[in-house]
């Protein structure tokens, strides 16, 4: 039996539109922004730290002039807040791990005396390694919508 052709086809003024609009580029104010407007609405978010698309149009509506890039719409935003949250978690590991000195500024701050243990924290925990002698500006907004991980013996 021979396959009906879909009727769903995308257009050439579609795919010609998608070639040339630029891709969303995050400067440090754009990502503030996002996490002032998350922490602004902290309350709303929902199970997993997820917000609900109500916040995703009000962060695209927020961020619609971009100095740099394409348009930051709504699944953009949503995307880039996926990707701060995995760096909260790395950053977290780091900073949650004994003989090491985290610290915005010069990250892990990885010298003579501890550059084995890093070499194996590195082996173990891949996404970890740009922070060697390099910080994450982002920590302490993330920190405040982060939920926190209590740690005792009960």
């Amino acid at each position: 039996m021979a396959r009906k052709k879909s009727s769903q086809s995308p257009t050439k003024s579609r795919s010609t539109r998608q070639a040339t609009t630029p891709l969303a580029s995050w400067m440090d104010a754009d990502v503030n922004v996002l996490l002032d407007l998350a922490i602004a609405h902290k309350a709303s978010v929902g199970e997993g730290m997820n917000f609900k698309a109500t916040f995703w149009n009000t962060a695209s509506a927020a961020l619609s002039n971009p100095a740099r890039g394409g348009p930051k719409t709504a699944r953009v935003c949503k995307e880039k807040w996926k990707r701060l949250r995995k760096m909260f978690e790395v950053i977290d590991c780091i900073k949650n791990t004994s003989g090491f000195a985290y610290s915005n500024e010069l990250g892990a701050n990885i010298g003579l005396e501890n550059e084995a243990m890093w070499s194996d924290f590195v082996k173990k925990h891949k996404d970890t390694g740009p922070f060697r002698n390099r910080g994450w500006p982002h920590y302490e907004k993330m920190k405040q919508l982060m939920p926190s991980k209590g740690k005792g013996l009960n």
